[in-house]
Parts: C-alpha cells; sequence; structure tokens
C-alpha cells in the first residue's frame, strides 16, 4: 500500500478513537474495547506499545492544523514521514507528558526517542525549519495547569534524538517570516492579567539554541487576546494583527519588525500604554471587508440616535494600516446581536440616525441633519424575525421583503417614507446587507 493511503488510514483511525488498546478521546466510560489494529497499521502500534507501555493515554492538540494525538511530518524532507506520538501513563506524576518519537527503518516502525515534560495537555503542534539545515523543528504547545498555564516547547530531531531547545511561557505562538529574509522565527504572545502585563518576543535560533532577538510591550488593560494572524499592512509589509479584548470593549494591534526592532505603532507608549486608535465598544474582530487581500481593522466613530436620550451608538470604520495611518476603506452599521451588518454609502455618513430596538431584533434608519441635530423621516428598518412564524401562511408580512435568512432566522426590510428622494429601494438595501461570518 503506498504511504500516502497509509497515512490516510492512521488519520481515520486516530479520529474514529482507536489506536492498539490507547484512548485516544479523554473520557472513556463509553468505549466499547477498540478492535486491534492489522496489516500496516500494527508496527506502529506495537512501536508505541513497546515504548509507552500498555496503559498509554493519548493527548490531543486542541488548536491548530495537528489535531491528531499521534502526528505525522517529514521532517527531513526524505519522503519518509516520523510519527510523534503525545501521551501519559498511569505510571506517570499527573504533570507529566511525554513526546514520543517513532520512525520507519527499511519499512519498520521503531520507538527511537521520548522525552518528558511538566504537562497536562497539548494545545497546539507545528513544524517549521528555524535554522536552515533542512531539518524542521518541533513546536509544541503544553497545557500547564489546565488552560491556565502554557508552555511552549522546540524540539530539534536528528540522529534519532529528540533535543529541547526553548521553553517559555506563552498565550499564543506563530511560526513565520516576519521580515522576509527567508528564515523562519517563532513569535511568542505572552499576556499575564494578574500582573497587567502584555508584551510580544520573537525568537530565533542561534547557534545550537534559541535566543529571543525583539520584543514590545502591548495594550496593558487587555483581559484577553485572540491568535495572531499573520497578514500584510497596506504598504505589502508583513505584519502581525491580534484582536484583544479589554473590560469593556476591544483593540487591535499591529506588530511588525523594522531594522530588526519589534515595532508596536498603534500603542501609546507615553502616556496610557493602551492602543485607543482601534478601540470600539463591540468585539468585532479584523477582517478583510472588502476582498483585497488586506486585513481592514474595525473602527468606531459617533453614529447619531435616534432617541436623543439613548444610548451611545457607533459606525464601524474598517481601515487598513501602512504602519503609520489608519486609512478608512468601508463603513458599516454591525449588528452584532441578530449578525448582520449594512454598508454605508459615503455620501449617508453623517446623514443618518438609528433606532436600536432590540426588544423586536429590529433597526430604523433615519435621514438626520448633522448641521442643525435635526432628525428626517424615516428611510427604510431592518428586522431579525424567526422563520417559523415569517414561513406561517396567516403571517401578515405588511410591506416587509425578506433580504435572506440564516439558521432559522429570516432578515426583511420595509422602505420608509422618506426613502425616494435618496432612491433607496429594496434592491440597494440587498447590496449592503450582509450576514456576520
Amino acid at each position: 500500500m503506498k504511504l500516502k493511503n497509509f497515512v490516510a488510514i492512521l488519520m481515520v483511525i486516530c479520529l474514529c478513537g482507536c489506536v492498539c488498546g490507547c484512548d485516544l478521546i479523554d473520557n472513556t466510560d463509553e468505549l466499547v474495547s477498540p478492535p486491534e489494529l492489522t496489516g500496516e497499521m500494527a508496527p506502529i502500534a506495537e512501536a508505541l506499545y513497546s515504548s509507552a507501555g500498555d496503559d498509554c493515554d493519548l493527548k490531543y492538540p486542541t488548536a491548530g492544523d495537528n489535531r491528531s494525538a499521534i502526528v505525522l511530518e517529514d521532517i527531513n524532507g526524505d519522503g519518509v514521514f516520523e510519527a510523534f506520538a503525545f501521551y501519559s501513563t498511569s505510571n506517570d506524576e499527573m504533570t507529566t507528558m511525554h513526546i514520543n518519537a517513532i520512525c520507519q527503518t527499511e519499512g519498520k516502525w521503531t520507538s527511537v526517542a521520548d522525552q518528558t515534560i511538566v504537562a497536562t495537555g497539548v494545545e497546539m503542534v507545528d513544524f517549521c525549519d528555524l535554522n536552515d539545515d533542512g531539518y524542521k523543528e518541533i513546536l509544541v504547545g503544553w497545557d500547564v495547569n489546565g488552560t491556565s498555564e502554557k508552555q511552549l516547547s522546540v524540539f530539534t530531531f536528528t540522529k534519532n534524538v529528540l533535543a529541547q531547545k526553548l521553553i517559555q511561557a506563552y498565550t499564543n505562538f506563530l511560526c513565520c517570516d516576519l521580515d522576509s529574509n527567508g528564515t523562519y522565527e517563532i513569535f511568542v504572545h505572552l499576556l499575564n492579567t494578574t500582573e497587567k502585563s502584555n508584551k510580544a518576543m520573537i525568537y530565533r535560533y542561534k547557534e545550537d539554541g534559541m535566543a529571543q532577538t525583539a520584543g514590545c510591550i502591548m495594550d496593558s488593560a487587555v483581559k484577553s487576546a485572540g491568535a495572531p494572524v499573520l497578514s500584510v499592512l497596506s504598504n505589502g509589509q508583513k505584519a502581525i494583527y491580534i484582536d484583544e479584548i479589554k473590560g469593556v470593549g476591544s483593540v487591535t494591534e499591529v506588530l511588525y519588525l523594522s531594522k530588526g526592532v519589534l515595532v508596536n505603532p498603534l500603542l501609546d507608549s507615553v502616556n496610557s500604554f493602551e492602543n485607543i486608535s482601534t478601540f470600539r465598544a463591540a468585539s468585532i474582530e479584523t477582517k478583510d471587508i472588502n476582498g483585497d487581500g488586506i486585513l481592514e481593522i474595525p473602527v468606531a466613530s459617533d453614529l447619531p440616535n435616534a432617541v436623543s436620550d439613548g444610548e451611545k451608538l457607533y459606525y464601524t470604520n474598517w481601515c487598513s494600516f501602512n504602519g503609520e495611518k489608519l486609512s478608512i476603506k468601508l463603513v458599516t452599521i454591525v449588528n452584532t446581536v441578530d449578525g448582520y451588518y449594512l454598508t454605508v454609502p459615503n455620501t449617508m455618513v453623517g446623514y443618518i440616525a438609528v433606532l436600536k430596538d432590540i426588544e423586536n431584533h429590529k433597526r430604523a434608519i433615519y435621514h438626520y441633519d448633522s448641521q442643525n441635530e435635526e432628525m428626517g423621516k424615516l428611510l427604510f428598518t431592518i428586522t431579525a424575525i424567526d422563520a417559523k412564524k415569517w414561513d406561517k401562511s396567516d403571517f401578515d408580512h405588511g410591506d416587509m421583503v425578506e433580504l435572506s435568512r440564516q439558521d432559522g432566522v429570516v432578515y426583511v426590510a420595509e422602505i420608509g417614507e422618506g426613502a425616494k428622494p435618496f432612491a433607496i429601494t429594496i434592491d440597494t438595501i440587498k447590496d449592503t446587507f450582509y450576514l456576520v461570518d
């Protein structure tokens, strides 16, 4: 059988939850004894048994692209896969885990190396060549104390030897070539809310180990952070975007390397040590909103409320960033509760007000004279209605027209008396209406 077919079978069996008597899912209460593996799968099972014992408990990564407890990778590019298993046994301390390297020589699988580490689980596994020697390093993110503490390990694997080159606390990490010099480095984000510490670091392979070569501070008021995303600035330079949640609202930090220095240009590093430029009240994530291949950052600006004493409302301005300046590419009104947004033409920005009716899942858009602060006539409404209710034969649709539907919700629009002078029709509303991904 060809190697790629063998790999596919291994992945299927891992997903089904049965490998050689090892528990492939943490909760085994409902498992029947797994079947014995036969044929070409048996040798890798036998190799793991010989090294780990019959009571091995395989651990699954919970994030990243590699979600199997046995990860296959061609470390040295010779066309032959190596296998790396992550497990613990009943003989281990509760905070001890293993990484086991299993290789094949002349068609025979053999466990050739095993390393123990203080951990309770695996969050993520990645591979990249950090020193340009043709061998990929193994990056493993370990859960140390549940998921509240995490440690990143970097292993080399040459001549059947697993050697740990780095152990570093992290919140998120990313293997990337941030400075476009052809060599990968590791970007590490470390957030400690107890100490109000938020920082980023760059690690590179130096001589026979890993060393920090750059770093910067980040917003000190952040409570949680999303995964870093490698993208580009609007000028084409590579950058890392990180969406973060604060006590109220969220921000996006953009980091890039300039002459070896890790720069965080949106941070007020003189007074507040916070990112004020990208603050928005809603937790809206960065995305390529207009399909130009560049991430846009959602930034809030004031939107008049049709009720004078109502809550403060905001436009969401989607901005590109060139390392110095945020430039608005698209203006939207986002309804995070009902899951949609409306794009606002430039000609209408500053000339509308919104009535937010949460109880009835309704938004009413009015014309607004910003110079005189005067309300005009109703332009249109958008309402989210339960699909079962909308589809009933006796439901009175009135002048409402369906725009879209998703997950049992129908989104409908109704034209107001003030729409005609602005050439607003159901078709123009459809052109501005988008469901949130």
